[in-house]
């Protein structure tokens, strides 16, 4: 099978209530690793499908993911121990383009601030503000604030930063400074949202959406979501031709 690793567990800890960073060793069969790009892993050997989880970050040794427990696939991968195998299939998808413009917004919301930290990693020299939402404890932030200057959060609680949603601050940072580009990556309906909002901003957006996958390579179309194109729109594979898709192509939810 392409792009098949078994990758040692080298830590597993919960960095939040549900959430755990899972880090694993980087083999040589992992090739490069490029911003929004996921694995499909096999969770258990009870599991016949994979589940594809976002990478979070590189180094030159060892990979990270950030897992939620949500289901029956992540709650038997967010179980598993420092020194067990992972079988792993990837780096999969197509990631961020990360070579337009120098003022940079980048913004998630929950588990999809994960696959924005490798990303921030690769934005260097470029004049970067992270935002990123929560509904209540925020996780990764200290781990952005390595990269980057400028770090807002907002709970929908309000325990933590700015109370009420991430795109109130994203319109805010518009109305402001402005920006070139947009990266976002999380909930659909946040992605909406800022899908939105770069548009009334004539913003660029880079969008890096959910979908339910089973083969992760295209075959199976069971990923499939809506883009425009020059006959109208078209059916692409998310998990072969996203996950990351430009805000003025993808139609969300449609």
């Amino acid at each position: 099978m392409k792009n098949r690793c078994y990758c040692k567990i080298l830590d597993n800890i919960e960095i939040a209530p549900s959430i755990h960073k899972i880090e694993m060793e980087r083999v040589d069969g992992l090739g490069n690793i490029k911003p929004g790009q996921f694995l499909h892993i096999k969770c258990s050997d009870a599991l016949l499908l994979r589940r594809p989880i976002s990478i979070s970050y590189a180094e030159k040794d060892k990979v990270g993911i950030v897992v939620r427990k949500a289901g029956e696939g992540t709650v038997s991968l967010c179980n598993r121990k420092k020194g067990e195998i992972l079988d792993v299939l990837g780096p999969l998808g197509n990631g961020f383009t990360v070579n337009d413009g120098k003022r940079v917004i980048v913004i998630g919301g929950g588990i999809g601030t994960a696959p924005l930290l490798e990303l921030v990693k690769n934005l260097e020299e470029k004049d970067v503000t992270v935002l990123v939402g929560y509904k209540d404890m925020p996780y990764l932030v200290d781990d952005f604030k390595k990269y980057v200057k400028v770090v807002d959060v907002a709970t929908e609680d309000g325990s933590v930063g700015y109370k009420g949603y991430v795109t109130d601050l994203l319109k805010a940072k518009l109305e402001n400074d402005g920006a070139d580009i947009i990266y976002s990556c999380g909930p659909e309906v946040m992605l909406k949202k800022v899908q939105k909002i770069a548009k009334e901003y004539k913003v660029k957006v880079q969008l890096s959406i959910e979908e339910r996958m089973a083969c992760g390579v295209g075959a199976c179309l069971v990923c499939t979501c809506k883009v425009k194109s020059e006959d109208g729109v078209k059916q692409v594979r998310t998990c072969k031709d996203g996950p990351v898709f430009w805000g003025d192509e993808v139609m969300l939810g449609e």
